[in-house]
């Protein structure tokens, strides 16, 4: 998600360094260099996809999603606040008693909220022994700016064939994600993580998949999750995009019949129709040799869209279920963490023209904020949608809830004021990200739909919740 306010110190530093320099030392121009590889043959069963990863060992009573909003460590962190109170609520299922944690089947993420989903989804209950100090608390956006420092890199910068965020994924490879490739996603036991971009030139959502790469001719096996979270998180003049090749036209790929059914019947289903042309358009490599990836959340800032678009493709959730030959839980729920602010104040206190940075900041807040209503309650009616197609068609009554997160939330004018104003950046002070987990675990706990969610699970569950997390820090402003 832009950054609120101003551009930070990282863009300063790490733009001033490559272009500053670049105009007193001239390079002879270096070659592309790919972070994406490409294949000879595509395999079906094989690949980081929607229903070839091992599905996680949940009971099946409950199909949990999350979707994990942009917003640099604020969304990391508030994200994290409820994973924790996921980890901590326990229910009884089938006579077990088990943690709501561990019925996570998917997380889709764009942004900042990349980072503990893809940690999460790498390395299952690591994600609370060390992300803390690998992420959350450390300032990300001055270790970006030692690394840029370093001479190696003020050199490598100042190629045309390195960028920002290139060396941001390096950075994220080395010092968060260990070096794990989406080879390692997939053979991780958790649930599947859609890491989503923005394709610049058309403003496409882009979920790294491998469905998504055979389009392209590509191998996602080897490529680096901090490349995936390196695009999604690449903010618009703050980072530059990452660059895929594209390979289309060397792997036999041919389009799946649900693109070629709703290209011929525009009509039918529009949205529908849209992803199609997405595939179709990435699919020619001579128009397009070379995919330009940005921060995910400028196609959808909620991460919510995949799972909607992932039905329609297949012709609806009843027809989804029949591909994938399982019967449909007895709960649907998709809890999305919203860490979404208000619209900066200062514009308005004065007659001067914004600065640029203010503007860029204002014009995507806006559109980001306006097309979060949108997605919200596009979810709404295809989750009630979802529900009665499958309860009729299955025989038995399919529960469907969307549970939203948010900062809107927090009954208290000077606790929400607070928290709506916390900038969007890659460092927060470590009583902001105390505050922002401890808001995560409270709203979700005392959540009226979570409550009676988990009331429908367990009917003599009271109605008022207990403290099943750590005692939070209080939610006030600092000083």
């Amino acid at each position: 998600m832009p950054p609120s306010g101003k551009l930070s110190s990282l863009a300063l530093g790490l733009r001033g360094l490559a272009w500053g320099l670049g105009s007193l030392v001239l390079f002879g121009c270096a070659g592309f260099q790919a972070v994406n590889q490409p294949i000879t043959q595509i395999t079906p069963e094989q690949g980081y996809r929607q229903f070839t990863k091992p599905t996680p060992d949940t009971k099946g009573a409950v199909w949990l999603a999350l979707a994990f909003s942009g917003g640099g460590t604020r969304a990391a962190a508030f994200a994290y606040g409820v994973l924790e109170e996921l980890r901590a609520t326990e229910v009884v299922l089938d006579g077990q008693s088990i943690r709501l944690i561990d019925e996570i089947d998917t997380i889709s993420a764009v942004s900042g909220g990349t980072f503990p989903a893809a940690y999460f989804g790498l390395f299952g209950d690591r994600l609370f022994e060390d992300f803390e100090s690998k992420f959350l608390y450390r300032n990300i956006q001055r270790s970006l700016i030692f690394e840029a420092l370093r001479p190696k890199n003020l050199v490598r910068l100042l190629s045309p064939s390195f960028s920002r965020s290139l060396l941001a994924m390096e950075y994220y490879d080395r010092k968060v994600f260990d070096g794990a490739t989406f080879a390692d996603l997939q053979a991780a036991p958790g649930p599947h993580v859609h890491i989503n971009a923005t394709d610049l030139s058309h403003g496409f959502r882009f979920t790294f998949n491998q469905g998504q790469f055979d389009v392209i001719c590509s191998d996602l096996d080897s490529l680096p999750v901090s490349a995936a979270v390196a695009a999604s998180s690449a903010v618009p003049v703050l980072l530059s995009p990452i660059t895929l090749k594209n390979y289309a036209g060397t792997c036999g790929f041919q389009s799946p019949r649900w693109i070629l059914e709703s290209l011929d019947n525009q009509g039918a289903n529009r949205r529908r129709y849209e992803a199609a042309l997405s595939f179709v358009d990435f699919a020619n490599a001579e128009t397009r040799p070379y995919i330009h990836l940005i921060d995910g959340g400028i196609a959808d800032n909620l991460g919510l869209r995949y799972s909607i678009e992932l039905a329609e493709a297949t012709g609806g959730a009843d027809r989804l279920f029949d591909i994938v030959q399982r019967e449909p839980p007895d709960h649907f729920v998709v809890i999305v963490v919203n860490a979404e602010t208000s619209p900066n104040p200062g514009i308005d206190m004065s007659s001067a023209s914004p600065s640029f940075a203010s503007l860029m900041n204002s014009v995507s807040g806006s559109q980001i904020r306006r097309y979060n209503l949108e997605t919200l309650l596009l979810t709404e009616v295809s989750l009630k949608k979802w529900a009665q197609i499958l309860s009729e068609k299955f025989g038995k009554n399919v529960d469907a809830r969307l549970i939203e997160i948010d900062f809107d939330s927090i009954p208290q004018e000077e606790s929400r004021d607070y928290f709506k104003l916390i900038p969007t950046s890659f460092v927060l002070s470590d009583q902001t990200v105390d505050n922002l987990r401890s808001a995560g675990r409270d709203l979700l706990r005392t959540n009226p739909n979570f409550r009676e969610f988990l009331q429908n699970l367990e009917p003599d569950l009271p109605a008022t919740p207990s403290k099943t997390s750590a005692e939070p820090a209080p939610i006030w402003p600092e000083g």
